[in-house]
This record gives C-alpha cells, structure tokens and sequence, in this order.
C-alpha cells in the first residue's frame, strides 16, 4: 500500500512539473499577462516621454484619454498606424481625447524616428516593458504568422514601408508583441480595452470618430 502511494506521489510530482513546463512554452509564445477588462480602473503610471516631458495618468483625470501601445519605432504596420492618427489627430482631440502613443524602444530611438516626423502628441519609450505589463499587452508568435494572410496588414505593411522613408532604425522590440488600445473616460475608468489580433490590429478610429 505504501509503495502505490510513494508511486501516486511520483506521478503526480511528475505531471504538475509536465504541466508547468508546458504553461512555460505557451506563455513564451503568446506573451501571456493578464488583459485589462473595461470597467476597470486604468492602471496608474508616471513616465518620461521622448521629448524628457512627465507624463502622470493620474493628473489627466478630468480628461479622456486614448491610450495605444506599439511595437517598435522600425515597425512599418506601427508607422502606418501612426500616420493614420497624426493625420486624424484634430478629430481625435475634438472627440475630448488626450492621445498617448507607448512603444517598446527607448526614447533615444525615437528620438532618432522624430527627427523627420513632427508628432503632436506624446510618444513614450517603454524599453522594460512596464505598461505593457500593467496593461497587459501580449505577444503571440502565431499571431504575428497569421498577420502575414491578412490582406489589409499587408497593405498596411507596405505602406509603412514607404513612410519610413528610409530610416536605418534597428529593432529594439518583440517582433511578436501584439498592439493594444484603451480608452479611458474622465474618471480614469477604461471604456474600451482593444487587444488586437494581429502585429496591425488596432481600434478603428471610427470608434472614437464616430462618438
């Protein structure tokens, strides 16, 4: 009798550790952290954006806020995307929103992508990650395979391409992160939580646009 228990013991040891490892390989490939849900209170941050100004998510209660994270400064589908909001960001501030843009490269990296590009809104450099953490922006390996049969990320890729205009920028991120977008209301509280579902997936701005 003890002998099968000593072997349950085992065997059970043995498949927690199994079950472990696989949990392991799985978040390893979709970035698992767990996503914000609306109705949630945005998570607060203070950061320092690439133009050295602070930014206190906290002191924009009052304010709406349209909160996107991206990948890296090279990332062609993210240099659409922000093309897209720079050349609807009028509209965008006449909706009541206060437009923040997080990438994964550093500042001095997109410092370097501002030199040509004049941005009228603040674009933070979040290196180690700690709103993507806290907003719980995922990676997914085979999200970003299947972004390459998406007919419009691929139109969106080449595009991007265009308006790098060359840039010899080097790629500080995961090519595997998956962008994300928040809105958050006067009160701090999040009323849209986008995750997107695939490297050029973000909210359509007639979301917003169309309030």
């Amino acid at each position: 009798m003890r002998y099968h228990f000593y072997t349950l013991e085992i065997m059970t040891q043995f498949f927690l550790k199994c079950s472990l490892a696989i949990v392991c390989v799985l978040n390893s490939f979709s970035g698992f952290s767990q996503k914000i849900k609306e109705g949630q209170i945005a998570p607060a941050f203070v950061v320092v954006d690439s133009k050295g100004d602070t930014i206190n998510i906290e002191k924009l209660k009052g304010k709406k806020v349209f909160l996107a994270f991206f990948r890296y400064a090279s990332c062609p589908v993210c240099n659409f995307r922000m093309n897209e909001i720079i050349q609807n960001y009028e509209a965008i501030q006449a909706k009541g929103y206060e437009f923040i843009a997080v990438f994964e490269s550093n500042n001095a990296t997109l410092q370097q992508y501002l030199t040509e590009t004049q941005v009228p809104f603040p674009i933070v450099g979040d290196p180690d990650l700690v709103l993507y953490k806290k907003y719980g922006v995922q990676k997914s390996f085979w999200r970003m395979v299947g972004s390459m049969f998406n007919k419009k990320t691929r139109s969106n890729l080449k595009e991007g391409k265009v308006l790098l205009k060359g840039k010899n920028l080097k790629r500080d991120g995961q090519m595997s992160r998956i962008p994300a977008d928040f809105l958050i209301d006067e009160n701090g509280v999040i009323t849209k939580a986008y995750y997107g579902t695939n490297i050029g997936d973000h909210l359509p701005l007639e979301t917003i646009l169309g309030e």
